[in-house]
């Protein structure tokens, strides 16, 4: 017999663990099927001593974002403010380096004391052991008997639900799941126009012993035209255990596969040398997180997409099969699109529909 819960969770990413806590809460019987072999999604964190630093999504907003400061003062967590003192800098071309005082656009900005995956963790760490089930990608979905098909640990099983919560990417699960009946194409088509957050950008940080561009009255933060990094911020520890520059790399992923990757990293390094000087050519440690090569964040139809910034609250309906069949993730959110906080928003609709 196919082993059945009353709520079944697809994607252990933000908002399909918080759902999933929230509806536990209600003593209704859940777990969560997630096909990475760790949780927490495009949220993600990489330790250096007893300090971390986003590969994923860095900012909160919590004097804007309501949703973000309940859940962090509810797991006791903490914000400091994204280090903007000084001038920022914008790079027309690799000649030209224009320099502006008090121009930063994250004067507001916060992050998390420890990494943004501290969020995820200290979830997970409240939801029973035994109701995530890691390295399990779903491959189908039948509307009867809300039967699930899966590949754990590359073997076949099959799960059934009363209700189906899928917290992914519209792109992922219209393209990696087959659903029994199928979708019409119009809902179809409006999953494949929805660009997944996130899927073509790689992420660059560079970590150093000191912060040499403070030292020069510099924030860290640049804009550049010349690249290859299009975008460049202080990503340094609250704790000052070291200091570090996070950087977004401006081209896209066809161009990056084309180039060989210590080849980018040196075009990288030379970049930071025209823009801060020669202490930037010796960072202690260099992490890099190219999301475009993460199968369950970036579908095919993204590399393909037109790099733009998406543009979100349009995925509707988000309620299928007479609410047996619902979508979360920040992709599909009313608000905050894009955002930790969309994520949340998404999934409180869900939690409001099944508590």
């Amino acid at each position: 017999m196919p082993e059945h819960h009353n709520i079944i969770v697809i994607g252990a990413g933000l908002s399909g663990l918080y759902t999933a806590w929230k509806l536990q809460q209600t003593e209704q019987d859940i777990i969560v099927l997630e096909a990475r072999s760790r949780s927490g999604g495009r949220v993600l964190s990489a330790r250096r001593g007893d300090s971390q630093f986003d590969l994923g999504p860095a900012w909160v907003w919590p004097q804007l974002q309501l949703r973000v400061h309940q859940l962090i003062t509810e797991l006791n967590l903490e914000v400091f403010k994204q280090f903007t003192q000084g001038d920022m800098l914008y790079e027309k071309n690799i000649t030209q380096v224009e320099r502006y005082a008090a121009q930063s656009s994250h004067s507001e900005s916060y992050r998390v004391r420890g990494g943004n995956q501290l969020i995820t963790s200290a979830i997970q760490r409240r939801l029973p052991v035994s109701s995530v089930y890691l390295n399990t990608r779903v491959t189908s979905i039948n509307r009867k008997d809300l039967r699930i098909e899966v590949l754990q640990n590359n073997k076949p099983a099959v799960y059934t639900a009363n209700k189906i919560v899928l917290a992914l990417p519209p792109r992922i699960f219209q393209q990696d799941i087959t659903f029994a009946p199928e979708f019409s194409n119009a809902t179809t088509d409006l999953w494949k126009n929805t660009p997944t957050w996130m899927a073509t950008h790689c992420k660059i940080i560079f970590i150093y012993d000191k912060p040499f561009w403070r030292e020069q009255d510099l924030s860290g933060e640049v804009f550049s035209h010349a690249g290859p990094l299009a975008e460049i911020y202080d990503a340094s520890p609250a704790d000052g255990q070291f200091y570090a520059l996070s950087a977004f790399v401006g081209l896209n992923p066809h161009q990056r596969k084309h180039i060989d990757n210590d080849q980018l990293i040196a075009s990288c390094l030379a970049q930071l040398k025209r823009l801060f000087g020669e202490a930037s050519q010796t960072p202690q440690e260099i992490q890099q997180k190219d999301w475009s090569c993460e199968a369950y964040t970036c579908a095919k139809i993204d590399i393909e997409s037109p790099v733009q910034h998406p543009q979100y609250s349009h995925v509707s309906p988000r309620e299928f099969w007479d609410n047996q069949l619902l979508l979360a993730g920040t992709e599909v959110a009313l608000e905050y699109g894009g955002y930790l906080e969309g994520a949340l928003e998404s999934a409180d609709r869900v939690i409001s529909i099944c508590a």
